[in-house]
C-alpha cells in the first residue's frame, strides 16, 4: 500500500484531481456563470468544441512553427558561443554580463523592442531566441568544461587537433547537459511564444492570438480563453513529461558510466 502511496503516477493523478476541485471550487465561490472563472466542466466543454474546430489546429500549427524556429535559431548561436566558452574560460567571464543581461531583462520589453524593430508577426520568434538562447548556452558551456579532462588531453597527445577533440570528444561527452537544457528551454520557449503573441495584439493565427482575439470579442466568455490556455497546458505537460524521462536516462548512463 505504501508502495503504491509513493509511486509517482498515483501522486501525479491525485494531484491532478486536488487541482481540479480548487479549480472547481474557486469558480463556484467567485463565478458560477463562468463569465469570469469558469468551472472545469465549462471549460473542458469548450476544448472539446475547439478541438473540433480546425482554426485550432491552424493556430497551433503557427505557433509551434514559429516557436522552432526561435528555438533553432537560440540553439544555433548558442553551440557557437558555448563550444567557444566551455573552451575557452575567459571568453565565459566575458560572456557573463550579457547572458545575465538577457536572463533578467523582462519578457515584456524584448517584446516591445521587437515589436518596433521588426512585424508584429515575427517578434515571438525574437523573443523566444534571446529567453532561450543563455539556458542553452550555459547548459553547451558547463557541460563542455565538465569533460573529464584527462580524456582530452590523451586526445591531444594522440595528434587530435582542437576542432577534432571538440567535435569527436567534448561535444558527445557534454551532450547529456546538452540535452536536458535544450528540452527545458524548449517548453519554456512555448510558454513565451504565446505570452509574446498575446503581447503583440496580432491577430492572424496562433494560440496567443486566438486567446487575444477571443478576448477582444467576447470579454465575457472566459470559457473559451481557459480552453485555449488547456490546450498550452496539454502541451506542456507532454514536454514536461518527455523532459522527466531524458533527465531520468542522462541520470541512468551517467550512473552506469561512473560505475565502470
Amino acid at each position: 500500500m505504501k508502495r503504491f502511496i509513493s509511486n509517482r503516477f498515483v501522486l501525479f493523478s491525485f494531484g491532478t484531481i486536488a487541482l481540479l476541485m480548487v479549480w472547481y471550487f474557486i469558480s463556484l465561490f467567485f463565478d458560477r456563470n463562468g463569465s469570469i472563472f469558469p468551472s472545469p466542466l465549462l471549460t473542458f466543454n469548450r476544448l472539446i468544441i475547439l478541438l473540433g474546430d480546425p482554426y485550432t489546429y491552424t493556430c497551433l500549427w503557427h505557433t509551434l512553427t514559429r516557436m522552432v524556429i526561435g528555438f533553432l535559431a537560440s540553439f544555433a548561436a548558442a553551440l557557437v558561443f558555448g563550444v567557444l566558452a566551455g573552451n575557452h574560460p575567459s571568453l565565459y567571464q566575458f560572456f557573463k554580463p550579457l547572458m545575465v543581461t538577457l536572463k533578467s531583462v523582462p519578457t515584456v520589453a524584448l517584446v516591445f523592442l521587437f515589436i518596433v524593430l521588426f512585424a508584429p508577426k515575427d517578434a515571438p520568434i525574437f523573443v523566444v531566441m534571446l529567453i532561450c538562447f543563455p539556458i542553452i548556452y550555459e547548459a553547451i558551456a558547463g557541460g563542455i568544461n565538465n569533460v573529464d579532462k584527462q580524456t582530452v588531453d590523451a586526445a591531444k597527445i594522440d595528434g587530435a587537433s582542437y576542432l577534432k577533440r571538440v567535435i569527436y570528444i567534448k561535444l558527445p561527452l557534454a551532450l547529456p547537459f546538452i540535452i536536458v537544457g535544450m528540452v527545458s528551454s524548449f517548453a519554456l520557449s512555448f510558454k513565451i511564444e504565446i505570452m509574446a503573441e498575446v503581447l503583440t495584439g496580432y491577430t492572424r493565427n496562433g494560440l496567443g492570438s486566438a486567446i487575444q482575439y477571443a478576448r477582444t470579442s467576447n470579454p465575457s466568455d472566459m470559457a473559451t480563453i481557459f480552453a485555449y490556455a488547456l490546450i498550452a497546458i496539454i502541451i506542456m505537460l507532454i514536454v514536461s513529461l518527455i523532459e522527466e524521462i531524458v533527465k531520468r536516462q542522462m541520470v541512468k548512463r551517467y550512473l552506469i558510466s561512473e560505475q565502470k
